[in-house]
């Protein structure tokens, strides 16, 4: 109820009355069933566009079941379901990601003012989504010049401005992009600068201020029937960290900082016909994806002290596919082919070290999406091969089959229920590049891996009338044989999620509630114990709200809800306290100009001092968990011309 009470001071501003005219119905925005009957989170664009100026939490601030934890850029990590984005599927236009680095930073940093469109697949995810969508999936895909572009225009641009005050972290991106008969192109550069930020309580969160550079590159070319589109993207952040990054260290012992330099890239190369003749439009796509990721000790007067670590993960990926349009179902089948390494080099206390691991998947899928009267189903199945190579030398050939099927029913014009269910194979997967050492090299330093297995359950109902929406939904996880270093770990997630959603003219407000365990091993854990599987998400509760009150002003926010949380797991010595979040936001497109956009949000409005509830060591007394930064007034503006 906190959450209501704090999110009805939202509501006087956006003139929550409706008015006689005829309602403006927006799409339903809450954790549902698609077309398919799988279970989805969409990003809508207002979120995404909300995020411009932000960070892979904005992006997920109102999705209470998709989480992420860090307060720092370099150390966001997303979980879904309270499962470990390391077991689902995550690309980026199509391309794998190799999120297994080091457990002390984030996993993959996406710039949200690139983003044209961002899905979760929770639990149960096609065929087609890639190889290793354990617990499900996530697609994210960036702009092109296509997508801004508009009517008329032959070229263009977008210059974005932004300062928040908490860490006078200011930031700068620009966008050109164009097109010349059959080509297109789009360049973007950004970049974010700031000091230390202050938490809720007035203290500063020792080196954690902005320092990040994002680059983007979008090539497109029609050639007759068939368009071939190039892109490549890149984000760096390179600058004095906690020691352990993800954490403001360990009681009694000293703050000391080190150099972290992380840079993040993906290339894609698709070949795509446009004119379909309904059983002939195939796809052609090469990607790589690369994380790299050198931290540097430093002695006491801040010199380099000789001890540094040099990680480096990526994923190569080729698929052939084609999409069967058969009347009321589509078919997309095809095979792809991936080789993932892991690779260390490093000198630790003085001993040099240099390790790698090896994964060459080859796979098989097809994947069906149909309608028939009132139901919509999807049904997929794959077949991979992996070939795991040990830092050794040593060997773990397995293969397996993954299948998924999914329906909703449409009972009535307002009641669906849908249902779904997954069981996936994962292969042997990489170990996090930094947990690399001697004991990986010893001949039987692999027998206890097993292949992981995966399986997801679904079921849900949405209630729609008028212009209001209900939804609910029950969910399991369970990995069997999970990686964690040279040891294999049973984790399961389950819980549910309700939803209830009112539009109005002009604007709407969502309530979401999740509800979620993870055990691992069959007991309760720790946020040690689920490093690299999961996290401790409990209860949240999100109300996300806007309207637009005149014509170019509309205001909004978001309030995040935690509860109080017992601390689980044998060695958990802290109990999760509960905490409330607001951000509101106020944006304005003046007639005259319509092409610039001015944005002021407040985030963390009551000053809160806390620690997401997905970060880790919130559990643990002798971790100083990393605070989440205290009040801080945004202030953006956006010019198209």
């Amino acid at each position: 109820m906190a959450a209501l009470l704090l999110g009805t001071a939202l509501l006087p501003a956006i003139a929550f009355a409706q008015t006689a005219a005829d309602p403006v119905v927006l799409q339903p925005i809450v954790l549902q069933a698609d077309e398919q009957g799988t279970s989805q989170v969409s990003v809508t664009a207002d979120q995404l566009d909300d995020a411009r100026t932000g960070s892979m939490k904005d992006i997920f601030r109102a999705e209470p079941s998709v989480i992420v934890g860090g307060g720092m850029t370099v150390t966001e990590r997303v979980f879904v379901n309270g499962i470990d984005q390391q077991q689902l599927a995550v690309t980026v236009d199509g391309a794998a990601l190799n999120n297994r680095m080091f457990h002390h930073t984030g996993t993959n940093i996406i710039d949200p003012n690139l983003l044209k469109a961002a899905r979760v697949d929770a639990g149960v995810a096609p065929a087609d989504a890639g190889f290793g969508a354990l617990a499900g999936s996530i697609a994210y895909e960036t702009k092109s010049a296509l997508d801004m572009l508009q009517d008329g225009q032959t070229h263009g641009g977008q210059v974005t401005t932004g300062y928040a005050s908490n860490g006078g972290t200011t930031e700068g991106s620009v966008t050109l992009y164009g097109r010349q008969g059959p080509v297109d192109a789009l360049v973007y550069a950004k970049r974010a600068t700031g000091d230390d930020y202050q938490d809720g309580a007035g203290d500063d969160v020792a080196y954690s201020g902005a320092d990040l550079n994002s680059y983007a590159l979008k090539l497109g070319a029609q050639m007759g029937d068939w368009r071939a589109e190039f892109g490549a993207l890149q984000v760096q952040d390179d600058a004095l960290r906690p020691y352990r990054a993800n954490f403001g260290g360990l009681v009694g012992r000293p703050n000391d900082p080190r150099r972290y330099a992380l840079k993040q890239t993906t290339q894609t190369l698709r070949l795509r016909r446009l004119s379909a003749d309904g059983l002939v439009d195939p796809e052609f796509v090469v990607t790589q994806s690369r994380s790299d990721l050198d931290t540097y000790d430093l002695n006491a007067d801040g010199s380099l002290s000789g001890d540094f670590n040099k990680g480096g993960a990526d994923t190569l990926t080729i698929k052939a596919q084609n999409h069967f349009a058969l009347g009321m179902m589509d078919i997309t089948a095809g095979v792809e082919n991936s080789r993932s390494k892991a690779t260390y080099d490093g000198v630790f206390r003085g001993t040099a070290g240099s390790f790698r691991e090896d994964v060459t998947n080859t796979g098989a899928f097809a994947q069906a999406r149909g309608t028939h009267g009132q139901f919509d189903y999807s049904a997929g199945l794959r077949y991979d091969w992996n070939r795991f190579t040990g830092a050794g030398g040593q060997s773990v050939d397995t293969e397996g089959a993954s299948a998924n099927a999914a329906v909703t029913w449409h009972a009535t014009d307002a009641l669906a229920l849908n249902a779904g269910y997954s069981t996936v194979f994962g292969g042997t997967p990489l170990a996090a590049v930094y947990d690399l050492y001697d004991a990986y090299q010893l001949p039987g330093a692999y027998h206890d891996l097993h292949h992981t297995r995966a399986q997801n359950v679904v079921l849900g109902t949405e209630w729609t009338t008028g212009n209001t929406t209900l939804g609910a939904e029950l969910f399991r996880t369970r990995l069997n044989d999970a990686r964690k270093k040279l040891a294999v770990h049973d984790v399961e997630s389950k819980g549910f999620r309700l939803s209830a959603r009112q539009d109005w003219l002009g604007g709407y407000a969502t309530l979401r509630y999740s509800d979620t365990d993870v055990q691992v091993d069959g007991g309760d854990a720790t946020t040690y114990d689920l490093l690299d599987l999961g996290t401790v998400p409990g209860r949240i509760l999100t109300l996300e709200a806007r309207h637009e009150i005149m014509a170019g002003l509309e205001l909004g926010g978001v309030v995040q809800h935690t509860l109080d949380e017992d601390g689980k797991g044998v060695d958990a010595t802290r109990d999760w306290p509960g905490y409330t979040v607001v951000d509101v936001f106020a944006e304005y497109e003046p007639a005259q100009y319509s092409n610039v956009t001015l944005r002021a949000e407040v985030n963390n409005l009551f000053d809160r001092d806390y620690v997401d509830r997905a970060s880790y060591g919130g559990d643990f007394d002798e971790i100083l968990g990393q605070k989440e930064p205290g009040r801080s007034i945004g202030l953006s503006a956006r010019v198209r011309f």
